[in-house]
């Protein structure tokens, strides 16, 4: 059950991807309301499921070596945190400026400038979970003297 839940998150990320590079095309190319407003909806339910990734991942934390089992943690957390907190500020920001002067969100230039930082953010989450699993996985073989098979 668990294993279908992750499946299913994973391809509604990949999927509300695929629709946020659709409405770039639609507003970049057609200029038309629907693009804007889908890219504009998209956005906090990538970022949902993207936290979703992140505490799913955080919850497992390996309590094998208690200093560099934290260490560990830490860094993931940090670093996910960090870059998840980045991505809502400027997120708000841009929504922030739309009440004072209108239109700011169908600029080309913000929304091509708000793309990059939301593959940037993606890309940084990925990279922590990644680079997470792979310290665990030499701890683990340290604490455990397994090698790779």
């Amino acid at each position: 059950m668990q294993k279908r839940k992750n499946m299913i998150r994973n391809i509604t990320i990949v999927l509300l991807n695929i629709f946020m590079v659709i409405s770039l095309v639609l507003v970049l190319i057609l200029k038309n309301d629907y693009g804007y407003n889908l890219y504009w909806v998209i956005t906090p339910f990538i970022t949902v499921l993207v936290v979703s990734v992140i505490q799913k991942w955080s919850v497992r934390g390996l309590n094998v070596d208690k200093e560099e089992s934290k260490v560990i943690q830490r860094t993931f957390d940090d670093t996910t945190t960090l870059s998840t907190v980045f991505f809502g500020v400027i997120y708000l920001f841009i929504q922030g400026i739309e009440y004072w002067k209108k239109d700011i969100t169908h600029n080309p230039i913000v929304i091509i400038g708000f793309f990059i930082v939301m593959v940037v953010y993606e890309l940084f989450t990925y990279l922590s979970i990644y680079v997470a699993k792979r310290d665990t996985a030499r701890l683990l073989e340290k604490t455990y003297h397994h090698k790779k098979k």
